[in-house]
């Protein structure tokens, strides 16, 4: 009974001082391991794969770390004090003074935001808001319009595709992104994706090391994940614009694969803000991306390493504040009283 009621003590100390873990763990460990940031999910301008329903497990694991989260949805409003901003998907535009806004967000230094798209499947998804926003953001960074499929590397079907390359295969290049995908022994799924390209100011140009290697610029940008040597790029919508670039490439020259499916871009003009785009929204857990295993069970055993990226993403980019003098007080209480109880029954002997 003394034995049950030490552990029972120590549970209910550990809960008090937010010790518990928001996922039981199924196949790896992984954990947020930030604290006191702000976290925003634009829905305001829609979001295919982003509803509340679909954001709500990793927004349970944000806010059980002890971060806030904040959903833009009824009217937009982007506080200073964010400090990590998710678009998914939008189906609508971004106006001048919504641009402006992300602009003067970015500004204040050492922000985080994300960028995802999809496939361009029966013309479901246009990237156009988006990139016109990544356009008046001044940045390098497009989505594509095609849809990429893996007849290889999938969870069941060829356009549940797995990203698992990571970076080139370069260390010259890949250190942002050896970090990023540390403790991953797969990749992640992306449910029907599109791939990324680069606006450099004259042309919409390719980016694939080794194919494409004059888009390469380390100093700006850096492939993080990519999609398997068997990858096809598909213009599903048949639009035949610039930005179908991977699949002109494929009729034309039959040049497949390796097409990124996760890039970094650093913007030094926004005081040291931080720029991921994704060809799908590899933080939502519609389809099972945000989680520890795949919806079919059929890539790499059933086990994805989505959960574990999204929050390396997090714990990497986003600030932990030095502990007030009170926290640390509060944080050696419960140490205390388990060391009083245990005084006490020694005494009780």
């Amino acid at each position: 009974m003394k034995i049950k009621y030490i552990l029972a003590l120590i549970l209910s100390v550990g809960m008090i001082s937010g010790l518990t873990t928001p996922y039981t763990i199924t196949a790896y460990e992984t954990s947020i391991e930030v604290k006191n940031n702000i976290i925003a999910f634009d829905l305001y301008h829609g979001g295919y794969h982003a509803t509340m329903a679909d954001l709500a497990p990793l927004a349970g694991n944000l806010t059980k770390a002890r971060n806030e989260v904040i959903y833009i949805n009824n009217t937009w409003n982007l506080p200073d004090e964010v400090n990590a901003l998710f678009l998914t998907q939008c189906n609508k535009p971004f106006s001048r003074l919504e641009a402006n806004d992300i602009i003067r967000w970015l500004s204040l230094g050492d922000k985080l935001l994300v960028v995802a798209g999809d496939s361009d499947y029966a013309g479901i998804f246009n990237p156009t808001h988006l990139n016109n926003l990544l356009d008046r953001l001044d940045v390098m960074l497009r989505l594509d319009r095609t849809s990429i499929a893996d007849l290889v590397y999938n969870d069941g079907a060829d356009y549940r595709v797995a990203a698992f390359d990571v970076g080139y295969g370069d260390p010259l290049y890949d250190d942002l992104a050896l970090n990023l995908t540390e403790g991953m022994d797969a990749g992640i799924i992306l449910h029907g994706p599109c791939s990324l390209l680069v606006d450099d100011g004259a042309y919409i140009k390719g980016f694939r090391y080794g194919k494409d290697t004059e888009s390469v610029q380390p100093s700006r940008l850096e492939v993080i994940l990519t999609y398997s040597i068997n990858a096809t790029s598909t213009d599903s919508d048949l639009s035949e614009t610039d930005f179908d670039l991977y699949s002109l490439d494929n009729v034309t020259a039959f040049e497949n694969g390796l097409y990124p499916a996760v890039v970094y871009e650093y913007l030094p003009e926004y005081h040291d803000s931080h720029l991921i785009v994704a060809g799908e929204a590899f933080y939502t857990y519609y389809k099972q991306m945000y989680d520890q295993t795949t919806e079919e069970g059929v890539y790499n055993g059933g086990v994805t390493y989505g959960m574990m990226f999204t929050n390396n993403i997090i714990n990497w980019f986003l600030p932990t504040p030095a502990k007030t003098s009170f926290e640390f007080l509060f944080s050696l209480i419960p140490l205390a009283i388990i060391g009083a109880v245990y005084v006490l029954i020694r005494r009780r002997k």
